[in-house]
């Protein structure tokens, strides 16, 4: 009777991740060519990137360039990131991790370029100084109709600032002492109970993602109709698709991969 919940976990997920030469080995024909078709992939969108960057940083005029640089490359740092997790299984808290402090970066870098587009934190107040801006956005108060609106001010912009750049500290400090707790046998991705480290750090991470994307989300909905002419409708639904690709690529890789190295050794 107590084995039943368990029947359905494979004891290989319990495990260490296989090493990397062990991966390899158990790679069919299939396998290989998939490897590197997705291998290929993320080498092709990195050297797209860095001959992007080259183009802005000789096109645009600081610090609108730096910004743009960062916001272009999480694509490319997501897809490298993954293809090291997907063929060394044991660097995927590390992929997963850098992969997210990055995006925690452009998350406060959209909201600058948004603001940059709007000719910078001085136009942008003379522009709307006074005006009200909706705040019952998502993620957070989307279904709260009776928040009032907020007058824009000094005040609430660097609110909105310190809203998106909180994650971007907040999750590279958390991730430094996640790989610190890890060194020393105290973090765990597999460890779900409530003595574990993994169970409090991760779904505070999920609050500062929530909160820093709300800032975000409200300079957007109030200013989206003055940028229509950038096209930021379909470039702001890109951005808000990269969090979930971040989440549970690696994991998911781990996953199928541990199984399959374990069974041929059974």
């Amino acid at each position: 009777m107590d084995e039943a919940p368990n029947s359905t976990i494979h004891p290989a997920c319990l495990q260490e991740p296989p090493l990397a030469i062990e991966v390899i080995k158990q790679l069919d024909v299939f396998d290989f060519c998939l490897y590197s078709v997705l291998t290929l992939m993320s080498c092709i969108s990195l050297l797209l990137y860095l001959e992007q960057c080259i183009y802005i940083y000789k096109k645009l005029p600081y610090p609108k360039k730096t910004t743009i640089i960062w916001i272009n490359g999480a694509a490319p740092v997501i897809a490298t990131m993954s293809c090291f997790g997907m063929w060394i299984p044991r660097a995927v808290m590390f992929t997963d991790m850098t992969s997210n402090c990055y995006f925690a970066v452009v998350v406060y870098k959209v909201l600058v370029l948004m603001i940059e587009e709007l000719g910078g934190s001085n136009a942008f107040l003379q522009r709307f100084s006074g005006k009200t801006f909706r705040i019952n956005t998502g993620p957070c108060c989307c279904c709260c109709l009776c928040l009032p609106r907020m007058p824009m001010s000094r005040r609430l912009l660097f609110w909105l600032k310190l809203g998106a750049l909180q994650y971007a500290i907040l999750k590279t400090v958390l991730s430094v002492l996640a790989i610190v707790l890890w060194t020393n046998g105290n973090f765990d991705l597999s460890d779900l109970e409530i003595t574990g480290t993994a169970i409090w750090i991760n779904p505070f991470i999920g609050v500062l993602t929530i909160i820093s994307l709300w800032p975000v989300a409200i300079i957007f909905m109030n200013t989206n109709s003055f940028l229509r002419s950038l096209k930021i409708v379909p470039k702001y639904a890109m951005y808000q698709a990269l969090p979930s690709e971040t989440l549970d690529h690696d994991h998911n890789a781990k996953a199928e991969l541990q199984p399959a190295v374990m069974e041929h050794d059974v």
